[in-house]
């Protein structure tokens, strides 16, 4: 979902000394945004905040203005864009959702879970917040209250592929491996190029002990990128859990030599000569 809200409804267009209008400020700043230029972005959304500082949608701008600077690596200016939004607008959603991302990932939870709690408030059902309160429990290894995450958000948005993807896996983590098939063979039909997604089907049915099955996954996932790392490894375990080493060793060793971690898979290796 994206978190920059660059659009507004206006009843008036207010007109710079360069001749540029509020309307072609916020379609520059939308450019730069879709292009990944997050410094001429910062400087266009000043030039809108600047433009009339008593404008009520100006709560928007800041918030955008935080995400370009955190984008940037400004951290602290990107806090107190944040902050200034919701100073101007605590009902905006999106202002504590942007300000809960800065906070995880300078590794503060605590804040970080707060500011999302407080756009579910405001939004029972935020997409962004629901996710990403999802994912930080499943990194905490916590999956029964990532779940609550995932299923309340597919709930409403039953085509979330984040929430239902992650939620397949955790399926597969406690066991619960036919429903997980069922979701991960939705997914696959619905998102046929993703990798991953045969990757983890393939692991359910490495799971299932269906070899077949997993190496048909596998191989898909291989077709679609030869170079994925976790592709190549988990079609080692395929073969090492059939107990056909040669083959196993044979996609370990493709595997470090792209650059996968030996010390992964030293359980595995002890098998290979």
């Amino acid at each position: 979902m994206k978190r920059i809200l660059l659009t507004l409804t206006l009843s008036l267009l207010f007109v710079m000394a360069n001749g540029q209008t509020r309307e072609q400020l916020i379609e520059q700043a939308k450019t730069y945004a879709d292009s990944g230029d997050n410094v001429n972005a910062e400087k266009v959304t000043k030039q809108l905040i600047d433009l009339d500082s008593k404008y009520g949608g100006n709560y928007i701008y800041w918030s955008n203005l935080g995400t370009f600077q955190r984008k940037s690596g400004k951290q602290k200016e990107a806090l107190d864009s944040y902050n200034k939004s919701i100073k101007l607008n605590d009902k905006f959603a999106i202002s504590y959702t942007n300000r809960a991302k800065l906070y995880a990932d300078s590794k503060e939870t605590e804040k970080a879970v707060k500011d999302y709690n407080a756009a579910l408030t405001i939004e029972p059902f935020n997409q962004t917040a629901l996710l990403d309160l999802g994912m930080m429990y499943v990194k905490q290894g916590d999956f029964v209250t990532a779940r609550t995450f995932f299923e309340k958000l597919l709930s409403k948005y039953p085509d979330d592929y984040g929430a239902a993807s992650n939620l397949a896996n955790i399926k597969k983590r406690q066991g619960e491996f036919s429903e997980a098939l069922v979701d991960f063979s939705k997914l696959i039909a619905n998102h046929p190029i993703e990798v991953i997604l045969y990757n983890n089907r393939a692991d359910l049915y490495l799971k299932l002990r269906e070899y077949d099955n997993a190496i048909k996954d596998i191989d898909k996932a291989l077709e679609i990128n030869p170079d994925y790392l976790v592709a190549i490894i988990t079609k080692g375990e395929i073969y090492y859990d059939k107990g056909d080493y040669g083959n196993a060793c044979k996609y370990f060793n493709l595997g470090i030599s792209k650059g996968f971690q030996k010390e992964r898979i030293a359980t595995y290796l002890a098998k290979c000569k």
